[in-house]
């Protein structure tokens, strides 16, 4: 990791996915965290796995709130806001 990003590791946004699940409101804000900081920490407690791995849920939300994948380590993962492309600024 880059150096200004390894100072705020420990002042990272923590979201925990509990036995609800993936739900919208836990999308829009994991979204809100990413636009306020750009980079979230997501932990899934043993209850809300529902059958699925953590890489499968950390993509599950990656796509959903457009950002990419930095990390996984065990039952956590980091999202990192996504950069716009070149063509997309033109749009």
């Amino acid at each position: 990791m880059r150096k200004m990003e390894r100072k705020s590791r420990k002042d990272l946004t923590t979201i925990r996915i509990g036995k609800r699940g993936i739900t919208s409101s836990l999308i829009e804000e994991t979204s809100k965290n990413l636009k306020k900081t750009g980079i979230v920490k997501v932990r899934i407690l043993k209850t809300g796995f529902k059958g699925r791995t953590t890489r499968e849920i950390a993509e599950k939300i990656a796509e959903a709130t457009d950002s990419n994948i930095v990390r996984i380590i065990g039952h956590t993962f980091t999202l990192r806001k996504a950069k716009r492309s070149e063509k997309d600024r033109y749009l």
